[in-house]
């Protein structure tokens, strides 16, 4: 009688240990699934769609953007943060727009009086419709910048 129970234990082991590692490489495939490179995206003059939460963080900006933070102004700067990693094609044609950027988190959204306020979406997920273009001034704090063109709530729940 021991040696049977000790059978039945070991196989009811066996089943849950199987069960547990069936459950692991479903979550782990949906997992890296989500965690897809989107298509490629295109640098100014296209225009360009991306979603993720929309926030505004403090940096310092001018005259040095951080080098005497006690004498650089503070300026509110709008991010949004992607849920997926994207990748922005380089332009061989333009002489800012010649690099390709993979892995991108975050773009700088810079609003255009024209859009109006955008503090409603603040912490919130959105679309946005703009042009894109790499970082390369003193105000631009990420890689890739945006340039609003419309935006939109995506009804989805944070």
């Amino acid at each position: 009688m021991g040696l049977l129970a000790n059978l039945k234990r070991l196989s009811s082991t066996r089943y849950s240990a199987l069960a547990i590692v069936v459950i692991l490489i479903s979550f782990s495939e949906t997992n890296s699934q989500e965690n897809q490179l989107q298509d490629w995206l295109s640098y100014y003059p296209a225009v360009s769609r991306l979603e993720g939460k929309l926030v505004k963080i403090t940096k310092y900006g001018k005259p040095s953007y951080g080098e005497n933070p006690e004498i650089d102004e503070k300026v509110e700067v709008c991010f949004m943060i992607l849920p997926v990693p994207a990748r922005v094609k380089a332009r061989s044609t333009s002489s800012v727009n010649n690099e390709s950027i993979t892995n991108l988190s975050f773009v700088q959204l810079i609003f255009p009086p024209e859009i109006g306020d955008y503090a409603r979406y603040l912490d919130k997920q959105i679309v946005v419709a703009g042009t894109l273009v790499r970082g390369y001034k003193g105000d631009h704090f990420a890689d890739v910048v945006m340039t609003v063109k419309a935006i939109n709530p995506t009804g989805k729940p944070m």
